[in-house]
């Protein structure tokens, strides 16, 4: 979230400070000092986050003698980076952040270590680590195998200006019926400037499409691991998620990434949209950065024929790299910063945790602003679905094929043929 730049608030560096203080002192009888002298290398994600991963990454170092040689890079050119160092079998790189969409990729490449090992050995892991807070359905599991340590999820859901749908007497729309039916009435009543409706169509256009493909019966792929999206429940969610862009959002759309709907969202110049809902904490009710802050209203994306509603849960992890010669002081790093008190300032600052116990903590609960927020976040690490891309080693090269079929649908183009053609790529791709 290159874009997204907002300063760490005073009170909750504050509170960051008592914890990390607390955590030096934390385990007397586990040795965090078995590595000391070791040096990692470390590639984060660069985000509104860096500051805090910082500030832990310094009492990572004070309390066990390791230093941390960390790199800090925005996702795209992250991942690049990644794939380039990983494909070298460079020995140099220890741990790294990653996502559930390329975990896929990098293990399939034999890039990823098992961390089931690491986990349950009481030599390697602190007794206060507590795996089973994490909600057991967001560990990264491949082929039985724990290939990372999952620390956030980030939700999909429908965020609509609930004063504008007071004031238009709009109910919240529970299908795609109402859904359109709202995006008519606001058409028909917001001057000029405004739209009803917004969602990325650029090239990271999947995410958002992908509630709708799932909760009309459709899928990426079928039982057998074979491309599907051009069966009849996929054309109707393509159709229908290009025509609400095409006749109730802003025209020239192809270009809209998560930035420009969530930036317009803020100006106030759209009235719903479907976005990960980390950007409510981060900007929407932010009344520095948002004109509609208050003005909100957060909801479970209306399912399709289906009626199930299904959120999109895409998850954020850290692994160790298969070809670390420093495995063991990397678990050491990997499993400090998952711990119960270096993931609650995380959550103080609004990240959904992919832990438990932070989300139930008194000062959490004291400073949340948005309990129907936080309120459907949970429901969705407990039960949303798991990924939204196609989960496919070659998803990098997948994504731009399936870009181009849901942008048919938004020109209003032949969507069967163009998933047609696109099935057999991926096919080619897949082999």
């Amino acid at each position: 979230m290159k874009s997204v730049r907002f300063g760490l608030q005073r009170f909750c560096l504050a509170v960051f400070l008592v914890f990390l203080t607390s955590s030096l002192a934390f385990g007397a009888s586990f040795n965090w000092r078995k590595y000391e002298g070791t040096t990692l290398r470390v590639l984060f994600s660069k985000s509104v986050f860096t500051k805090l991963v910082k500030k832990q990454v310094k009492g990572f170092e004070k309390l066990t003698g390791i230093t941390v040689k960390a790199e800090y890079y925005p996702s795209a050119p992250g991942r690049r980076k990644l794939v380039m160092e990983l494909g070298a079998k460079n020995k140099d790189l220890d741990l790294f952040a990653g996502m559930m969409k390329t975990a896929y990729q990098y293990d399939k490449a034999g890039w990823l270590e098992p961390l089931d090992k690491y986990v349950n050995n009481p030599e390697l892991t602190h007794p206060d680590f507590d795996f089973a807070d994490f909600v057991p359905r967001t560990n990264p599991v491949i082929n039985g195998r724990l290939i990372g340590l999952s620390n956030s999820a980030n939700p999909q859901l429908l965020m609509y200006r609930k004063d504008l749908f007071a004031k238009y007497g709009i109910k919240v729309p529970t299908n795609w019926a109402e859904l359109e039916a709202a995006a008519k009435t606001l058409k028909a009543n917001l001057p000029k400037g405004q739209f009803p409706w917004m969602v990325r169509m650029n090239k990271e256009n999947t995410a958002p499409f992908a509630t709708f493909l799932y909760t009309n019966g459709g899928s990426w792929l079928d039982a057998n691991g074979q491309p599907s999206f051009n069966q009849p429940e996929a054309i109707e969610a393509l159709e229908f998620y290009g025509k609400m862009a095409r006749e109730y959002g802003p025209p020239g759309a192809s270009g809209l990434g998560w930035k420009e709907v969530v930036g317009a969202m803020a100006q106030g110049k759209v009235a719903m949209t479907v976005e990960i809902s980390i950007f409510a904490n981060l900007m929407l009710e932010n009344p520095k950065r948002s004109r509609v802050a208050g003005k909100m209203g957060y909801a479970l994306v209306p399912p399709g024929k289906t009626g199930k509603y299904e959120t999109m849960l895409p998850l954020n992890m850290y692994h160790i790299s298969s070809f670390s010669q420093k495995k063991e002081a990397a678990w050491f790093l990997l499993h400090f910063l998952g711990m119960k008190k270096q993931q609650l300032p995380f959550k103080m600052f609004g990240l959904p945790l992919t832990r438990l116990s932070p989300w139930q903590h008194p000062m959490v609960k004291a400073k949340d602003k948005l309990p129907e927020l936080s309120k459907l976040q949970v429901e969705a690490i407990n039960n949303g679905r798991i990924g939204f891309e196609m989960p496919i080693a070659r998803f990098t090269e997948a994504r731009p094929i399936l870009q181009r079929v849901i942008y048919t649908g938004y020109e209003g183009g032949n969507v069967q043929k163009a998933a047609d053609a696109a099935v057999k790529e991926i096919e080619r791709l897949i082999q």
